[in-house]
């Protein structure tokens, strides 16, 4: 048999096992007398604690313009989440000392200096570049913001423009994509635009957890799988949803590193607080 459009095909596999998961799950609560879950209770016996990195990366897919520290505890059954932002100055043997470099040499350099930075070293890594990011919130079905600013930003050599109104309005894939890359119109500079960014990450997890979320869950799926490269297989990246989806948006956390913008050797930095990064961690994550 000839396979017209194997996207569709998949697309219809995965409805057919996420339609077979739900029956199953709905089985299993009647049995069980627990409240039906349509991804089930998510328990991990073995309690596992998975701590990785999801970046973004820029159009020369040299740096990394979004970076974020997570950790999945399977035992607590919580997720937190740490923006680490871009400009964070780090030490190392480079000339250029901002974290969000360390990509272009590797994942285990990246993976060096988060640790430097928070005292925790991911394991595992997904990286998207912008493509893959539009996608996804187009695959969501696009996302509801309450936009802060207005944003008109424009910059050739990175093929960037933004040209949003204040306000609350729905954002396609590119228009959410301007709203996470502005950066220069925030009073606190790189501090309103994480304020911001958790404004959107809040917004795509109500997107996911909801009942659009869950028919739009085979179109998000395929987005991810094409559109990022990770140290996880494909059954793993499944087994990683299901580990959020279960958890709920009520026990995904999300925090910014503390520090402050500063001018050093005519550069601009984000100089993290070692004592607050420090407490931050220590009181929100599991170190193992």
């Amino acid at each position: 048999m000839k396979i017209k459009s194997p996207v569709r095909f998949l697309i219809f596999v995965v409805t057919v096992l996420i339609v077979i998961w739900m029956c199953y799950n709905f089985i299993i609560a009647l049995h069980t007398g627990e409240k039906f879950n349509f991804f089930g209770n998510g328990t991990n016996a073995n309690g596992e604690i998975k701590n990785f990195v999801v970046a973004g990366v820029d159009e020369d897919g040299y740096r990394t313009d979004l970076i974020l520290l997570c950790q999945v505890d399977d035992r607590n059954r919580e997720v937190e989440i740490l923006q680490i932002p871009r400009d964070t100055k780090i030490t190392n043997k480079r000339n250029d000392k901002k974290i969000n470099s360390a990509y272009y040499s590797g994942f285990d350099v990246m993976a060096n200096e988060i640790e430097q930075v928070t005292g925790i070293k991911p394991d595992d890594y997904i990286i998207v570049d912008f493509d893959g990011f539009r996608d996804l919130i187009n695959a969501m079905g696009g996302v509801k913001i309450d936009v802060p600013v207005d944003m008109k930003y424009s910059d050739p050599t990175q093929d960037l423009e933004i040209n949003l109104k204040k306000g609350k309005q729905k954002l396609n894939g590119k228009e959410a994509e301007m709203y996470m890359r502005y950066r220069s119109g925030y009073k606190d500079g790189d501090i309103g635009r994480l304020g911001a960014q958790q404004e959107l990450y809040s917004a795509v997890a109500d997107q996911l957890l909801s009942a659009k979320g869950v028919i739009r869950s085979p179109l998000i799926f395929l987005a991810i799988i094409s559109n990022t490269k990770s140290s996880f297989t494909m059954g793993e990246i499944i087994g990683l949803m299901k580990d959020v989806l279960t958890i709920g948006k009520d026990n995904i956390n999300v925090h910014s590193l503390p520090g402050a913008g500063q001018y050093i050797g005519g550069g601009s930095y984000f100089v993290h607080s070692k004592n607050q990064t420090k407490s931050l961690i220590s009181e929100n994550f599991v170190l193992e």
